[in-house]
């Protein structure tokens, strides 16, 4: 079944990636979800880490990366599968992953973003945005 091109919608992967692919775009939805003013951006679509076929590799929908070397990793979600903390742990490890060469300190470990925009309500809390950080509960660290 084929749908025609002026019948899609974001949630459609290839127009997802076709739309923010383009620099502009992708730093406007960036900025609107993370409520940060980005500069220049470099985005790649359906960009692809692979170590070794022994290993689970990941496509990610869309890699951004802006001019202060943050990366962004943006996934259109169209079914709750249940997964997104652990989908979102395993993105970022891949992430963290090629974002240090042999040898470097992990004080050089590059912040990053893995931003899941869902059709759904992943928590059934009714908010529009849920914002992860690494917090210590015991220190307020």
């Amino acid at each position: 079944m084929s749908i025609r091109f002026q019948d899609l919608s974001l949630n459609n992967s290839f127009l997802f990636a076709v739309a923010l692919e383009d620099p502009e775009t992708c730093k406007l939805i960036v900025q609107l979800i993370i409520g940060k003013k980005l500069r220049e951006m470099k985005v790649r679509a359906e960009h692809s880490i692979l170590f070794s076929s022994d290993f689970r590799s990941v496509r990610l929908d869309v890699y951004a990366e802006d001019d202060a070397e943050v990366s962004y990793n943006l996934e259109m979600q169209n079914t709750d599968e249940k997964n997104l903390a652990k989908r979102s742990r395993f993105y970022q490890a891949e992430m963290d992953v090629t974002s240090l060469k042999p040898g470097e300190d992990f004080s050089k470990l590059k912040p990053c973003y893995i931003i899941f925009i869902c059709t759904f309500d992943p928590f059934g809390k009714g908010l529009y945005r849920y914002v992860f950080e690494p917090y210590c509960k015991d220190a307020e660290l």
